[in-house]
This record gives structure tokens, C-alpha cells and sequence, in this order.
């Protein structure tokens, strides 16, 4: 089992694979359409992968829509 604060993506990479840029995209809900956060994510071939969630709004990470590893 390994403890750490980085990304199993970042550590579990295969030899020789370049990896891509990182990717983010804002996140809006509610009626009003405010930005609520920001999800980076990956392309994992068709697949839109989360990696991590930026929000100021705690409700925001107990929603399973942005786990990581959760397709977008």
C-alpha cells in the first residue's frame, strides 16, 4: 500500500508513455449557472477522466459525479 499526497496517475504511469497536459474544466450549477469549481481531468481514450476537484464549496466533494476516476 503506498501513502501519498500525489496522484496514482502521476506515479503509476507506463515506460515511455508522454503524458498529456492536464486539462480543467469549470463546474455550474444551480439556477443561476455560478461557477461552483474546477475539475482537472484527463483523456483516457474516449473517456474524460476527473483527477482532482478545486471548490471553496465542501457539498462539492461529497458529489460522486467528481470522484476521482470518475468519467465526465
Amino acid at each position: 500500500m503506498l501513502y501519498t499526497i500525489i496522484s496514482e496517475y502521476d506515479i503509476f504511469t507506463r515506460e515511455g508513455e508522454i503524458p498529456q497536459a492536464n486539462r480543467f474544466r469549470s463546474i455550474a450549477s444551480g439556477t443561476n449557472g455560478k461557477c461552483r469549481g474546477m475539475v482537472e481531468y484527463f483523456v483516457c481514450g474516449k473517456n474524460k477522466v476527473v483527477k482532482s476537484l478545486f471548490s471553496t464549496d465542501p457539498e462539492m466533494y461529497l458529489d460522486k459525479r467528481y470522484f476521482p476516476g470518475s468519467r465526465l
